[in-house]
């Protein structure tokens, strides 16, 4: 028997002459789970779509079970039990779930595609990781989180030696990630070898048993986790140690308002909504996936439209609830969806940034030379790790993507900033990249609303901390010293009731 269900050697690959990976290795036992650290651009994703051939490799080897193989498409890897979640959805959204679960794969009757049996089947994933949605349902009309279930029902429906999860737990609840983690643990037990790759550090000690670390496209160190500790894992991974405690904001100013939101209910989602944030605050809403949140955040910014809500941006009263309108006022959102509604991937990097600048760069012509020497100054500002300002958005990490997103906005020069789960997917490094930024907009007097299901980012990160539970404010808590994740949790689950069931 082979001691490795997977070994991956000396992989190497390059993108517009940019060497990501280099003599990259990886080896996982069956039964395993092996997680793979390393920060955005590290070569992670890279390495594993070499893996499923949605990459081709430059050099080295790749092993199943002992035997060499070459897949010539991701069909080929899915069909010799290599299946992959990515990180960004792979799903039609114009499909009902129960079709993207057998997408390729599909029940046939006679030649024909048995939708009931297709249905019946669905069905039983969707109960088995609690995905509690009609199988019918159109993708398109789910949340990320429920996106992401649904990644998950499409993988265990084949038969794996080797799984790979990337980024599974980003976008659910600690509720639904124990469930997952009770379906790793299943998988583990039928020898299945599972790949993965998180940044949320306490979840991989938890659930993994070794742990490879990349750095700059290249193999670090292989360690078993119950032996090492998260700062040795951190500091091995971005090559410098990381702080996970709350900075004092010293930038508040108490007798500015920067957004006040009065009355604001839509449809069955929303109830009274009531708060105001001051300059220089970080506001952060907290709760489980479902409570609306992310509905709040669209209804202040005018995408979706409420009826009898008062929302002021710094007294000037918003009159025709529009994007527009909110953005012509200095206030933007940055979707947790970024790939749908943050981006234009196959566009360059400095055309997403320049999109909703435009006027800055018009004359009577737009000023191709202004454009790029201000995307420029981002890239350096931000650290993007990108070939060229004319790149494709698409062949950037998922972190430097997240980064684009906020460069677009900081060349808006907004006052106040909604951030809708901005480290979604990215490692600790980027996130530290990324918590600067927002301190850097504080300090010059902008304000923030923070949407997090990462409760050590919110405690890190937020000045107040607004619970919600079904459409409604549960309670507002002071991020001092008597604040934990406990107390949040019980309000986000119980509405502060202990005893009360879930």
């Amino acid at each position: 028997m082979n001691d490795y269900i997977l070994e991956m050697k000396n992989i190497s690959k390059s993108f517009f002459g940019i060497k990501v990976l280099e003599n990259a290795q990886l080896q996982v036992k069956p039964g395993e789970v092996h997680v793979l650290l390393g920060e955005n651009g590290a070569g992670k994703s890279t390495l594993i779509k070499i893996l499923s051939s949605a990459y081709k490799k430059e050099a080295g080897q790749i092993f199943v079970n002992g035997v060499e193989v070459d897949f010539k498409s991701p069909k080929e890897a899915i069909d010799n039990g290599v299946s992959v979640i990515y990180q960004e959805f792979n799903l039609n959204p114009h499909m009902a779930v129960y079709e993207n679960i057998y997408l390729g794969k599909e029940h046939l009757r006679k030649g024909l595609i048995n939708k009931k049996e297709s249905i019946i089947e669905s069905e039983k994933y969707m109960k088995l990781i609690g995905l509690n949605v009609s199988p019918t349902t159109l993708v398109s009309k789910l949340s990320v989180a429920e996106k992401q279930m649904v990644e998950i029902a499409k993988a265990i429906t084949t038969d794996v030696k080797v799984l790979v999860l990337d980024e599974p737990t980003a976008a659910i609840t600690d509720k639904e990630t124990e469930k997952l983690f009770d379906i790793i643990r299943s998988l583990k037990a039928k020898g299945v070898g599972i790949i993965y790759i998180s940044h949320r550090m306490s979840e991989l000690v938890e659930i993994g048993d070794r742990c490879t670390i990349m750095r700059d496209g290249a193999f670090v160190s292989t360690v078993e986790l119950k032996e090492t500790s998260v700062d040795e894992l951190t500091r091995l991974m971005v090559g410098r140690n990381v702080s996970f405690e709350k900075i004092e904001n010293k930038f508040i100013d108490k007798d500015q308002v920067a957004l006040r939101v009065e009355n604001l209910s839509f449809k069955k989602l929303l109830k009274n909504i009531n708060f105001e944030i001051n300059k220089g605050e970080i506001f952060g809403l907290a709760g489980l996936v479902g409570a609306g949140r992310t509905e709040l955040a669209k209804c202040i910014i005018g995408e979706y439209k409420t009826v009898g809500a008062t929302i002021k941006i710094r007294d000037h009263l918003l009159k025709g609830n529009s994007v527009p309108e909110t953005i012509k006022n200095k206030m933007v959102y940055l979707s947790e969806d970024r790939k749908d509604e943050g981006l234009i991937t196959i566009h360059s990097v400095k055309e997403n940034i320049a999109l909703p600048n435009l006027l800055k760069f018009k004359k009577i012509l737009l000023n191709d030379k202004k454009m790029i020497n201000t995307t420029k100054e981002y890239i350096n500002k931000l650290r993007i790790r990108t070939s060229s300002p004319l790149a494709e958005v698409k062949t950037l990490s998922g972190g430097n993507q997240q980064k684009v997103v906020i460069a677009k906005w900081l060349c808006l020069n907004a006052d106040v900033y909604i951030f809708d789960e901005p480290t979604r997917g990215i490692d600790v490094g980027a996130r530290d990249e990324i918590y600067a930024i927002m301190y850097e907009l504080i300090k010059n007097g902008a304000s923030i609303i923070m949407i997090s299901s990462d409760l050590v980012e919110v405690m890190k990160m937020c000045d107040r901390v607004a619970v919600m539970k079904e459409g409604q404010f549960v309670t507002i808590l002071e991020n001092d010293e008597h604040l934990t994740q406990e107390i949040i949790l019980t309000y986000a689950l119980h509405g502060g009731n202990k005893n009360e069931e879930c």
